[in-house]
């Protein structure tokens, strides 16, 4: 027969508060977004009071009602979307003199113009929805890939690069017979064998390659930007002042709140019901969220500054290897924290605006037993690039040798892996025969 009895243990569980919550997902925030959120807060709770702070050096335009912005926001200022690129190619056909059927053909092409400038509909499709004939349709086509920029209307790469090479007068001999051979003998190029294979020589082969290189294979995604530009407003200002470091949060992206004197003083004396003390709680757990990020960014910032100190004064290529756990331990903090805090700021330098995660770069061996940021072995790598001969460049096992006789103990794998990310050809494209 089974019995029923007590038994007693102990336990440890982790457990998260609404407000540890709460002080998480603002630490996550950026500037910007702390303000939205705070302005939605403060409009759903009327205990909450955002204090907004005047730009002190903002200069308002003549045109603006200063009297409608007690604080000015230089956003205000921004320009607004740029018409997309299927406006602009209709504008320049409107401004033709053409019959009506082809200027709704071609109006109809422009529409399926991708943010590339390639046409991604095939011209049966277009012959079926029209009812036309293909050479009306063809006709429309021809109009669209005269418009600007030269290469928009292009059905593949090898079509763009000859209507812009068609279309410009100072276009290098050979080098449309070398596209309409193929893109195949671009990649890898040997001029010599590609010179013998089309009837030039190896350095009417290479200058035409040359220019070929210079032509864009997307030349409409510069135009007619279908995305709203993105504006960054600094989490920090970090400067040198006598040869210390002087840092301080934005204003614009740490706004003060506080408690509505007239509410607080309202709940307090008159004692509604709960509804508004929940209120009056909610508010104050978001001031003091708030003021737990602004101390543990403050510490953050103080704790990476400290470790990257010659940054300020030679810039860039003096970062030092550093990574969270460093910071974690150093301010004594959960190394996750620290990874909340930096996710998604930015900082203002005397060398520009970075984001915070910059500084937290990997370490590279030295043969002095030190080690070195990648950012600072990639910007080395590009400049041994740039100094090298064009008819005999480094290949990545060189490079790897140079930079090992610079005391930088580097793979060649490493070096692939580097010159990719720099976007910088193989070693056999970078060659030039002259």
């Amino acid at each position: 027969m089974l019995g029923v009895q007590l038994v007693q243990e102990q336990r440890i569980r982790l457990s998260i508060t609404p407000e540890m919550k709460q002080s998480f997902h603002l630490l996550t925030m950026s500037g910007q977004d702390l303000t939205r959120y705070l302005q939605d807060a403060a409009e759903e709770n009327p205990v909450l009071e955002l204090e907004e702070q005047a730009a002190p050096f903002a200069r308002i335009p003549r045109r603006v009602d200063q009297r409608r912005y007690a604080s000015y926001d230089p956003l205000l200022q921004v320009k607004d979307a740029e018409p997309t690129l299927e406006q602009l190619l209709i504008a320049q056909i409107r401004m033709m003199t053409i019959p009506e059927k082809l200027e709704n053909i071609s109006i109809y092409l422009a529409g399926c113009v991708n943010d590339d400038g390639y046409l991604t509909v095939e011209l049966a499709e277009v012959q079926a929805a029209f009812g036309l004939p293909m050479n009306e349709i063809t006709a429309g086509l021809e109009l669209l890939q005269s418009l600007d920029p030269a290469g928009v209307g292009a059905r593949n790469l090898q079509e763009c690069l000859l209507l812009q090479i068609r279309r410009d007068p100072s276009a290098v001999l050979y080098a449309e017979r070398m596209v309409e051979a193929g893109l195949g003998s671009l990649v890898p190029f040997h001029p010599g064998r590609t010179g013998s294979r089309l009837g030039m020589t190896s350095r009417e082969a290479q200058a035409a390659y040359d220019y070929i290189t210079r032509l864009d294979p997307k030349p409409c995604r510069s135009i007619g930007c279908t995305e709203r530009p993105h504006y960054i407003i600094p989490d920090a200002i970090v400067g040198l002042r006598n040869g210390e470091a002087h840092f301080s949060l934005h204003a614009a992206g740490n706004p003060r709140v506080s408690m509505n004197e007239a509410c607080t003083r309202w709940i307090r004396d008159e004692a509604p019901d709960e509804i508004w003390s929940t209120r009056a709680a909610e508010a104050r757990a978001i001031i003091r969220s708030v003021h737990l990020r602004r101390r543990t960014l403050m510490r953050v910032l103080a704790a990476v500054m400290e470790e990257q100190k010659r940054f300020l004064t030679s810039g860039p290529s003096a970062l030092r290897p550093l990574n969270l756990a460093v910071i974690a331990e150093k301010i004594g903090m959960h190394e996750s924290t620290v990874s909340r805090a930096v996710n998604g700021k930015y900082i203002d330098t005397p060398h520009g605006v970075y984001e915070l995660r910059v500084f937290f770069a990997s370490g590279i061996g030295t043969t002095s037993g030190d080690k070195t940021s990648a950012s600072a072995v990639k910007r080395r790598l590009k400049e041994i690039i740039r100094t090298e001969q064009t008819q005999q460049p480094y290949s990545d096992r060189h490079l790897a040798t140079l930079l090992a006789e610079e005391g930088i103990v580097i793979s060649r794998r490493t070096v692939a892996k580097y010159r990719e990310e720099l976007q910088i050809l193989p070693s056999l494209e970078r060659k030039r025969w002259d």
